[in-house]
């Protein structure tokens, strides 16, 4: 068989399944584009005029969207601090011959696999809980009032809970890249004298570069749309306090049932997520050139 025929029977096989993406991708897609441009809203039933990008305007001088946005910022950065601080300091000691260290790596992996709703749940109602929460006993213990983390700090409590999912991820890529480091390297630099902090410095890290930059990709992509966590726990409250963009679309499209708002925050979101797309993906091509 010639090389053109390989290659039209090699298009022709794999076809099918490009055209299902493109359909999965696109047609939902179009139907967001389609309802941000009318004014639909399923408590107001009968025609949905054309209102151009009237839903856009709104949706972006809405009180909340700032707010959101500011919250979604916050809550990407704050987890991504976390789990890259903390996924190195875990890698280093997991790297350390220890008595059963299959099974502590197995249990600092363990949360990633834990339901994002249920992660929550056991959060909100056994460690932040003001009157039985686990934190709650210990304030008492020492003497101290019980903080309430939910109502007085509500950004901070679903960081550290979505930082608490995802540190295992970061801890096992920053594991896997830190193993591939040659012993030789370090040996030679504890030989010439050099302090572990230094070779912690001007080799270790240097080497986890290109997996500090895959981990905050991949995480920042799904940190984006952040939702059950926030649902579960505060609600987006108090007020917008813990309102992120996500949680903001699902308010206008769910419970105010503006279809066409919602859909308008949702196109405003894509345009979003993929500048930051954009711009990391940028970011990963200079650091694996380098």
């Amino acid at each position: 068989m010639s090389t053109k025929a390989s290659r039209a029977a090699a298009r022709l096989m794999i076809s099918p399944s490009v055209i299902l993406l493109l359909g999965w991708m696109l047609i939902p897609l179009g139907m967001t584009l389609y309802f941000s441009v009318l004014r639909y809203n399923l408590l107001m039933p009968g025609d949905n005029p054309f209102v151009g990008f009237e839903n856009y305007s709104y949706f972006l001088t809405d009180p909340g969207f700032t707010a959101a946005i500011w919250n979604t910022l916050a809550l990407v950065l704050g987890v991504l601090v976390i789990t890259i601080v903390g996924g190195i300091l875990l890698a280093l000691l997991l790297d350390q011959p220890m008595w059963g260290q299959g099974i502590v790596r197995i249990l600092v992996i363990a949360p990633f696999f834990v339901m994002p709703t249920v992660s929550a749940l056991v959060w909100k109602n056994m460690f932040l809980n003001p009157v039985n929460g686990l934190f709650a006993h210990l304030f008492k213990a020492l003497g101290l009032t019980p903080y309430d983390f939910l109502a007085q700090a509500p950004l901070a409590s679903i960081i550290g809970i979505v930082a608490w999912q995802w540190l295992p991820f970061a801890t096992l890529i920053l594991l896997t890249a830190l193993q591939s480091l040659d012993s030789e390297q370090l040996e030679a630099a504890e030989m010439d004298g050099a302090s572990p902090l230094s070779r912690f410095r001007f080799i270790m890290l240097p080497h986890l570069a290109r997996a500090i930059t895959v981990v905050i990709l991949i995480q920042t992509i799904f940190l984006l749309s952040v939702f059950a966590e926030i649902l579960v726990t505060t609600n987006g409250g108090p007020g917008y306090a813990s309102t992120n963009l996500t949680y903001l679309i699902y308010v206008q499209s769910l419970l105010q049932y503006d279809v066409g708002m919602g859909s308008a925050g949702g196109v405003v979101a894509i345009i979003l997520a993929n500048i930051v797309a954009i711009f990391l993906m940028r970011m990963i091509g200079k650091n694996l050139e380098t």
